[in-house]
């Protein structure tokens, strides 16, 4: 076909049309375009001024000489067809090459020096192939090459080497390569790299120098691996990152210093989470320059602390979406004063505990409310605390032995109180929710937060399911009780010759229970009395010492009384003699902690099955 004194090949197209340079700077370009026609070899007697060619969706696996005359050509696309390696393209004349589409091929393999003749080119799109090995120099000669497109291959590691020919580029895309596991200084010579996507690698944790001279890199991309945690210190190597994406993760928490050093950081991804669960107190601390943050479709997220978006003075839209919030602090708005949009539509808000957000999302509000047709609530009574559904399940299995940390949490308004109810009928508690305790040999504890406040209150409950290698009891390592005083009871089990517990007992406590002993065991109990400070110590001996003096002085004035009266016909001598035998310890006991040894240890051997046993302090300490 001739059309103005132009060849074009035989059912391709050839026309004028507008094109991009990688820098988006337009051009009007000469193109042909032979897409979708089932070709075999690529047509012959085209214009050696053509710039564009277009041979996507063929049936082409190999091209001998057919290229050599384009000289002009500046993007070539030759994906979704049959070629299965570089060599085989014929590319060897295409000098002026700036954009290459390989994508959707069968090339199994990069060897070193295949694309060296390609001098222009700044994008090169190979992804979506069957690569699994790449020589370390494949990439020789690109050393304009801007944009890499390695994604969707066969990788398994990821060589440093094979960047060192490629000091200009700004955007690598290597995700969805079975890649076992990154390494430290990975990146290391992509010194100018601005964009990188590690997404679907199933990478489950994050090398702390893994980005280490990346110090340009703005945006980064984890989603869809298999991270539990933000990988903070990875991310601290990046001073200006822009934009995160940590979509499609199983991390069950945001905490506290998370993000703590990305100061330039301006949108936040944290979307289809399947555990998150909690967004914790200034989660989001130190971002001063985050203007978009997306917290949707979390299906058990459930709270939100009211101090998490704290001093994100540049916030202006905050997504919320598709959660299972059911209460919105209205601290949360105070904090954010440039806020302009925000999403809560499906979530299960309960309308009473939203009234401090009214005057915010009246029509005279600047803050828009996004899909607000579709934004429902629930109308509760009151604003009763509402412990999470998934601030813990229902049971659990443990191993005996295994440290055990329970965390609860609830909305209310005002904020609640917790404590805890242990398996003996304990409360333990205070301002925060979370009781540590030791796996014992039982067949199942029941332990439940109790979340309070003036409204009411709400319980949820665990039941603990302990293997039969029993091993240590359980306690609560908490300092602060419930009444001031701790349980009078201590179960306790186990059959290890290791077994080993310790409790610490407030001064006025003289007698405590050591329940649930097993039969014929020796046990080994170890008393520890703490010395008091100086001050307190000599106050102790002096005043038992001045209580023993006036005794003495109130025997023998009585004793003298004796004397001079003795038609009273009784002795008081056995009685000052009795006196001055009492042991030092049952009159003041701590007073023997000031010059014996602070260690008491008694052995005791149990014999028989005691189902409880008690034991009582010699002192009140």
């Amino acid at each position: 076909h001739v059309g103005g004194g132009v060849l074009c090949p035989l059912q391709c197209v050839c026309e004028t049309r507008p094109w991009y340079t990688p820098q988006s700077v337009y051009h009007q370009a000469r193109t042909v375009d032979c897409n979708e026609l089932h070709l075999q070899r690529v047509p012959a007697n085209m214009s050696s001024d053509t710039q564009v060619l277009l041979l996507q969706s063929n049936n082409i696996s190999s091209i001998t000489t057919e290229l050599q005359s384009l000289t002009n050509l500046t993007e070539l696309d030759l994906s979704q067809n049959h070629f299965t390696q570089v060599s085989s393209m014929g590319l060897s004349s295409l000098g002026c090459l700036v954009t290459l589409y390989l994508e959707e091929n069968h090339i199994e393999e990069l060897q070193d020096f295949s694309l060296r003749n390609l001098s222009s080119l700044e994008e090169l799109y190979i992804n979506h192939n069957r690569i699994s090995s790449i020589g370390p120099r494949a990439f020789a000669g690109l050393n304009n090459l801007l944009r890499l497109h390695l994604n969707s291959n066969r990788l398994v590691a990821i060589n440093s080497h094979w960047f060192k020919s490629l000091p200009s580029l700004e955007i690598l895309m290597i995700g969805e390569n079975p890649i076992l596991g990154l390494e430290e200084k990975n990146f290391l010579p992509l010194s100018r790299l601005h964009s990188l996507v590690l997404a679907g690698m199933g990478l489950a944790s994050i090398p702390s120098a893994a980005f280490l001279g990346l110090e340009y890199l703005e945006s980064l991309s984890f989603y869809d691996n298999r991270l539990r945690s933000v990988p903070r210190d990875a991310l601290s190597m990046l001073p200006n990152l822009k934009f995160l994406d940590l979509n499609r993760n199983p991390i069950s928490r945001i905490q506290q210093g998370d993000f703590q050093n990305l100061q330039h950081l301006e949108e936040l991804s944290l979307n289809n989470m399947e555990e998150l669960l909690m967004v914790e107190r200034e989660a989001f601390h130190n971002l001063p320059e985050i203007a978009k943050l997306e917290l949707s479709n979390n299906p058990h997220l459930s709270y939100i602390d009211p101090q998490a978006f704290s001093d994100l003075s540049s916030l202006r839209t905050l997504l919320l979406h598709n959660n299972q919030l059911s209460l919105l602090s209205g601290d949360l708005l105070f904090s954010l004063p440039s806020l302009e949009e925000v999403s809560l539509y499906s979530n299960p808000l309960r309308c009473d505990c939203l009234s401090s957000w009214a005057p915010h999302l009246g029509n005279q509000s600047r803050l828009k409310l996004l899909e607000s047709s579709i934004t429902l609530c629930s109308s509760p009574s009151h604003c009763l605390p509402h412990i999470s559904p998934h601030a813990f399940p229902p049971a659990m299995n443990v191993s005996a032995g295994q440290p055990i940390t329970l965390e609860c949490w609830a909305d209310a308004d005002p904020a609640p109180q917790f404590y805890w109810v242990t398996p003996t009928g304990d409360k333990v508690g205070g301002v925060t929710c979370v009781m540590y305790c030791i796996a014992i040999f039982v067949r199942a504890s029941v332990y439940t937060c109790v979340a309070w406040n003036t409204e009411g209150a709400d319980t949820k409950s665990i039941s603990v399911f302990v293997d039969s290698q029993g091993s240590v009891g359980w306690w609560s390592d908490r300092g602060d009780w419930l009444d001031g005083e701790p349980s009078r009871q201590q179960p306790w089990l186990g059959n290890s010759s290791s077994a080993a517990a310790s409790l610490v007992v407030p001064v006025d406590v003289q007698e405590y229970n050591l329940t649930h002993l097993l039969p014929a065991t020796e046990y080994h109990v170890c008393l520890t009395v703490s010395s008091s400070p100086p001050s307190v110590a000599l106050a102790a001996v002096m005043g038992s010492m001045f209580a023993l003096s006036i005794m003495a002085l109130l025997v023998v004035y009585m004793g003298r009384r004796v004397q001079q009266h003795k038609s009273c016909g009784h002795s008081l001598k056995k009685y000052v003699q009795h006196a001055m035998s009492i042991p030092l310890n049952e009159l003041y006991p701590p007073l023997i902690t000031l010059w014996e040894s602070e260690d008491c240890v008694c052995k005791t051997t149990f014999v028989g099955q005691p189902a409880n046993c008690w034991w009582r302090a010699g002192f009140s300490g």
